[in-house]
């Protein structure tokens, strides 16, 4: 298996805080170089997937309190303590400044590497029908 960091997180987050406060606040995805052209009309999506590396997690249990919803299984959570320490937030796209992209709503720490970001598109991203017009 091949991973890439195509980019990095610029937040005011350095140590883990409450999601929720975490994603009122504005942060910037910057967009390895090499990567830039990848980012082609990603201006015209609303919102977009961010998946990241949860760099800083360390170790995970299967089963165990989760801060919501009481004892889960990880798969169940949302926690970062992951076998694979994958996060994935939909994020708001306020703006994109060349290769980097001003968002709300991500709720990750500050140079958190970036693998991947994709559009959210609700019509393939929910069972419902709803959100057809961004297709």
């Amino acid at each position: 298996m091949e991973v890439q960091c195509i980019g990095r997180i610029k937040s005011s987050f350095s140590e883990p805080a409450n999601p929720e406060e975490m994603r009122k606040a504005i942060s910037v995805i910057v967009v390895n170089e090499e990567y830039e052209d990848g980012l082609y009309r990603i201006e015209e999506n609303k919102h977009i997937q961010v998946i990241f590396y949860f760099d800083r997690s360390e170790g995970y249990e299967l089963i165990a309190e989760r801060r919501v919803g009481g004892v889960k299984g990880v798969f169940a959570s949302r926690t970062p303590g992951r076998p694979s320490p994958i996060g994935v937030t939909v994020a708001e796209l306020i703006e994109r400044r060349g290769r980097e992209l001003v968002v709300k709503g991500l709720d990750a720490l500050d140079e958190t590497p970036v693998i991947d970001i994709k559009p959210y598109v609700p019509a393939f991203d929910m069972s419902s029908k709803e959100g057809t017009e961004n297709i």
